[in-house]
């Protein structure tokens, strides 16, 4: 058994976490997005030729970032249509 006086733990960076155990100090540590990251994208399921997707994920990291931003440019080339339901619901 080792005496407190010879332990060897630096306290001096020690937290104080909130009560409630592990998942309390989670919950307080846990992070929600910031206002920057407002409005979030929308997770959906598209099928593309394989060729598409191919050349699109040998682009590199941020590929659906720039079909995205692709697709964007795109919509604001068109001609301004009525809103479809969906789109107005939102």
């Amino acid at each position: 058994m080792v005496s407190s006086n010879d332990s060897k733990i630096d306290w001096s960076k020690g937290v104080v976490t909130p009560g409630g155990g592990v998942a309390g100090t989670l919950a307080s540590l846990h992070r929600t997005r910031g206002p920057n990251k407002k409005p979030a994208k929308e997770q959906v399921a598209i099928r593309l030729d394989q060729e598409v997707v191919g050349a699109l994920r040998a682009s590199g990291p941020g590929w659906q970032t720039r079909v995205n931003a692709a697709l964007k440019e795109w919509l604001a080339s068109q001609p301004a249509k009525r809103k479809s339901r969906r789109q107005s619901a939102v």
